[in-house]
């Protein structure tokens, strides 16, 4: 993982932790935009991790990428505060266009965890023609700076749609957002 991201030219790798305690230490000094995380780490695990990041100010966004797939990891982490989730087995590719999609801003769940991310199944005929076309666009990991954009609308309109979606699919972040959207809007 570290040699397909080092290969990139607009990204750096600034360290590696082989458990909780270095990685946090290491967060602390380095601050950087993203950190992937893994949540089987020894000592404290990436959910305690993302837990102490939480209580702290760091802008760090969090791409867990981990072999953890069952429903209750991915909503955790999710819940946590993470701000994408891969699993190991995911390609090269899917991981550079996540760390990429989570430091815009954006959201990434791999599709193969979609299904198990939401903890429910809502339809969505219950969002209007707009709110389809927003969520289809956070399914592909856009930010809401780069959806307006698109919609030639403000990003603040968006933020407003993200919500009323979220409320109507009783979602309880972003990160299930997307997930609902990669399984519901192709």
């Amino acid at each position: 993982m570290l040699l397909v991201l080092s290969r990139e030219s607009d990204m750096c790798v600034m360290g590696d932790a082989g458990d909780g305690e270095s990685a946090w230490r290491l967060l602390l000094e380095l601050r950087p935009d993203v950190l992937i995380l893994d949540l089987g780490l020894p000592g404290f695990d990436g959910m305690d991790l993302m837990r102490r990041l939480s209580e702290h100010t760091l802008e760090t966004r969090v791409l867990v990428v981990t072999a953890r797939q069952d429903g209750p990891s991915v909503r955790a982490a999710l819940a946590r505060g993470a701000h994408g989730y891969l699993l190991k087995t995911d390609d090269a590719d899917a991981l550079i266009k996540a760390v990429r999609a989570v430091a815009a801003g954006g959201y990434c769940v791999s599709p193969e965890l979609a299904s198990v991310a939401e903890s429910h199944d809502v339809d969505a005929a219950i969002l209007t023609p707009r709110e389809l076309e927003i969520a289809r666009a956070v399914g592909r990991g856009l930010p809401s700076k780069q959806i307006g954009a698109a919609l030639l609308i403000s990003e603040h309109t968006v933020r407003k749609h993200r919500e009323n979606i979220a409320r109507k699919l009783e979602l309880r972040n972003a990160a299930e957002l997307v997930a609902w959207a990669i399984r519901h809007c192709p």
